[in-house]
């Protein structure tokens, strides 16, 4: 059921209004932004609501079946005024982000709001040079979510997290392993993945950026490593090329095998897999002899 204060109700009810919607987005790191269907900003909750970006929440509804496409609606930013800049979506800072959309009397804001929907930001792109959210998904769509796990001859916790109590929980403390270092030189052809730097760490491993255009809480991956030469490629590109002198961690990484738990980090205890599941071989599938 949703609250409508008296005083919105009366608005409502009286066929003549003042309405406007306000969409705030709630990042990670805190930041919390908003735009309104005006043409003027509002300021609400002391949160100001823009009026110079804008978005569509024509499709704000739902039904019995959770559908996607009865559950979301598009935003577009024009420009940085909101906080939102296409560095940091290129930097992943966007993901996991929330929203919740409003509906409030632009000429009497202490009558309240009415919460019309809220949920997940979903996918997040560059158009053009501008920030495009096609998708902004209700909360209602986690109900549509898989819960549970199929069984795992490898570990299904993320190594580091300090919850032992869960089946993300590893225990391992990796505060210790990180080891910073600084780009020293990086390679012509892809300058977005190999670097040389005065420290290394062969894979598995995972890397942070600190300074320079990559820097965000943003994990990256180690493929491979050249020894001889401190020289590091990273999995996936990154969203900036990188430049001498930035900064960087690296720390080792699990490869989630029993052998690896229980050898090098002393922590079988807390595997989080079923390592002893009988593996069948080809050979022994019902007619795979027979000519």
């Amino acid at each position: 059921m949703r609250f409508i204060p008296p005083a919105i109700q009366t608005k409502l009810d009286s066929g003549v209004t003042t309405m406007c919607r306000l969409l705030k987005i709630t990042l990670q790191n805190g930041t919390i932004t908003g735009m309104a269907t005006l043409d003027r900003g509002v300021v609400y909750q002391t949160i100001t609501y823009s009026a110079i970006d804008g978005f569509d929440s024509s499709i704000i509804a739902s039904d019995s079946s959770f559908g996607v496409d009865n559950a979301e609606g598009y935003g577009l930013i024009s420009g940085s005024l909101l906080g939102i800049t296409e560095a940091m979506v290129k930097r992943g800072e966007l993901e996991g982000g929330e929203w919740e959309m409003l509906l409030v009397d632009y000429k009497d804001l202490a009558a309240g709001h009415v919460t019309l929907d809220a949920g997940d930001l979903g996918e997040i792109r560059l158009v053009d040079g501008q920030v495009f959210m096609p998708e902004l998904l209700s909360y209602a769509m986690r109900l549509r979510q898989t819960i549970g796990h199929v069984d795992s001859r490898t570990c299904r916790a993320i190594f580091g997290n300090p919850d032992i109590e869960t089946q993300l929980g590893c225990g391992v403390d990796i505060s210790g392993l990180w080891v910073g270092g600084t780009v020293s030189g990086v390679d012509t052809e892809e300058p977005k993945r190999v670097f040389v730097a005065d420290v290394s760490q062969a894979p598995p491993a995972r890397l942070e950026w600190l300074t320079g255009d990559n820097a965000s809480a943003k994990i990256y991956q180690i493929e491979a490593v050249d020894s001889g030469s401190n020289t590091s490629a990273i999995l996936e590109p990154l969203p900036f090329v990188i430049e001498v002198g930035d900064t960087f961690r690296v720390r080792p990484n699990c490869d989630q095998t029993l052998a690896n738990c229980r050898d090098l980090w002393n922590n079988m205890i807390n595997f989080k897999g079923e390592p002893l599941i009988p593996v069948g071989e080809a050979s022994d599938l019902p007619g795979a002899n027979i000519a």
